[in-house]
């Protein structure tokens, strides 16, 4: 905590190992060369990309081929760049893989008008002609199904080689929040002023310490007040861009543009808002539980996040937290610790903060090599459930790419936050089970459970209910000023907090600080997906017959159907409200645990 180590700095254990993609930038540079050939002795079949069985069979393995390069290529340069942004050798890296790609998409933007332009009954016989074709059924269903959205070629081409500038907001927000944004310096529980970064704020908000925890609170929102017109503009750029993406493409909304792709209906999305709103009267309880125990007169926002246990307990360092990880996860049978092993031996984590590095975690998987990490590890248990989250989506990855060809592989992020809240479910069972004689610890434990399930289901709704009225607003010519934001961002944060929190600081922070508000009505599936998994997570933790193998047939499947069908065959109906209802009347049990032993 005294300072953030320089890339240099970081121990090789705590790094991911990038050799397992490529031996050097050059050698990635070398096979970025040879795929971008490869696309354009495939970009001279216009025109007879499907003339025939045969010829339509070789093409599209020859495309999934490129795809399965640049994926590699493409992964590569983004874990160089987001490991130390500030670094001009991995940033000019990178680029050249963006600027690659985005030549490749527009070289190959013919062949989707080209296939939806083929008559219905033609098509069929088409793929009746060549049984190599099979394979590919639900890809060329998926695509079809959007064929009114599919443009001509020569707009696809140019929407392809717009594709870079089309997406700046989101690479300029990203270079600002993590590059160029700073803290400053706060006091620690000792007096000493330390740096303030993305990665160690929590451990000063859950100070026992009430100064400590509100100077940094208001520390951390204090430059996105500064920048919050530059904020503003980036999120007002890219909301603006993707409904004039959904207008192009002939469809009603942004949102039925994001959900349609995976076939979704929009009624999900305004079930889930609706009975999150139903059940705002939990998350109201637990703070006015919270403000009473912790003997406050008024509770700010920067006491919300303070351990009722009354100090912060089992705290684990990487090591410590990857084997509760793999103790928590035994239930999972042979074939998941399996993938679980070599994730952990094999350097797949890249676990340290340092100075440049992306704020936050994610997982991305390669196909033709393995997945990876990113984390910022603090010794909290917090950081614990990060590495369960993130690990769930790594073995989600491992089993598709086992199970899978390279289409199918990926799951739509609707189906992959099952696999990761799945894993932080089944980490808190284990946890309750094995501390269940330790009241303090229990207490510690359950109030985990708590600010994770409403960070996951009433936050990211909120998140939710931002993001579709600003698409809403923006659509109609309403610019996104900071003001405007604001005002939208702090009224939802009040009415999610509920009368027992007071508001405090800027409202800026609370819409400003979301890089997932760049990924187009990406927050709602958190919330849905928590649910889901709270579901399928009873089932296996319960020992249920057949729910661990359905679930691992979920995670096989990856993206090889429609999300709403395949969760239909693991047990869950998601066009319904019911599976919310669980979660809720889980979460209520939950509260019920923590206030009697409180």
């Amino acid at each position: 905590m005294e300072k953030q180590l320089k890339r240099s700095e970081v121990p090789k254990a705590l790094k991911w190992d990038l050799t397992l993609l490529y031996e050097s930038d050059e050698a990635m540079e070398q096979a970025l060369a040879k795929t971008q050939q490869k696309a354009s002795e495939l970009a001279k079949t216009a025109g007879h990309f499907a003339s025939d069985g045969q010829t339509f069979l070789r093409n599209l393995n020859e495309n999934k081929t490129i795809g399965e390069e640049l994926e590699r290529e493409f992964v590569y340069g983004m874990l160089r760049r987001d490991s130390d942004t500030t670094d001009s050798t991995a940033v000019t890296l990178y680029g050249q893989v963006v600027n690659a790609a985005t030549m490749i998409e527009a070289e190959l933007a013919f062949i989707q008008p080209e296939l939806t332009a083929i008559d219905d009954s033609d098509f069929t016989k088409l793929m009746q002609s060549e049984p190599g074709l099979a394979e590919y059924q639900y890809e060329m269903t998926k695509l079809r199904r959007q064929k009114k959205h599919v443009l001509s070629k020569a707009e696809e081409t140019l929407l392809g080689y717009l594709n870079k500038s089309l997406d700046s907001a989101e690479e300029i927000y990203n270079t600002l929040n993590d590059a160029d944004l700073k803290f400053g310096k706060v006091h620690d529980e000792q007096g000493q002023l330390v740096e303030l970064t993305h990665g160690n704020r929590s451990q000063f908000n859950e100070s026992q310490n009430r100064s400590v925890r509100k100077e940094a609170v208001l520390a951390y929102e204090k430059p996105y007040h500064e920048l919050r017109n530059t904020f503003a503009q980036t999120l007002n750029s890219f909301i603006s861009t993707e409904n004039a993406l959904a207008m192009i493409r002939h469809y009603p909304s942004a949102r039925a543009a994001a959900l349609g792709a995976n076939n979704i209906p929009e009624s999900v999305y305004d079930t889930l808002v609706a009975t999150v709103n139903q059940h705002l009267d939990l998350v109201y309880r637990w703070y006015e539980l919270k403000k009473r125990v912790l003997g406050l007169d008024k509770m700010y926002k920067y006491d919300v996040n303070v351990p009722l246990a009354g100090e912060d307990m089992l705290k684990t360092t990487f090591e410590q937290g990857k084997q509760l990880t793999w103790d928590a996860l035994q239930v999972m049978g042979p074939e998941y610790l399996k993938g679980l092993k070599s994730e952990f031996e094999h350097r797949w984590i890249d676990a340290a903060e340092n100075l440049g590095k992306r704020s936050g975690g994610y997982q991305v998987g390669v196909y033709t090599a393995n997945p990876f990490i990113l984390l910022n590890w603090t010794d909290k248990l917090y950081s614990t459930f990060v590495l369960a989250h993130e690990s769930g989506h790594a073995m989600h990855s491992w089993f598709a790419q086992r199970a899978q060809p390279s289409e199918y592989a990926d799951a739509p992020i609707f189906l992959a936050e099952v696999a990761s809240t799945f894993n932080e479910n089944i980490l808190t069972d284990y946890l309750l089970e094995k501390y269940q004689d330790d009241p303090k610890k229990l207490i510690f434990i359950l109030e985990q459970y708590i600010t994770g399930f409403i960070g996951t289901i009433y936050r990211q709704t909120q998140f939710a209910e931002f993001e579709d009225a600003a698409y809403k607003a923006e659509q109609k010519g309403q610019t996104l000023t900071a003001d405007y934001l604001d005002q939208l961002s702090g009224d939802l944060v009040n009415k999610y907090y509920g009368p027992a929190v007071e508001e405090t600081g800027t409202r800026t922070q609370s819409w400003a600080y979301v890089p997932h508000f760049y990924m187009n009505y990406y927050v709602y599936q958190y919330a849905t997906s928590w649910a889901v998994s709270t579901a399928l997570s009873e089932a296996v933790w319960q020992h249920e017959p057949g729910a661990l193998e359905r679930y691992l047939d979920l995670l096989r499947a990856g993206g090889s159907d429609d999300p709403v069908t395949l969760l239909k065959h693991a047990g869950v109906d998601v066009t319904d409200s019911q599976y919310l209802e669980r979660a809720f009347a889980l979460f209520e049990k939950r509260l019920d645990q923590i206030e009697k032993l409180l």
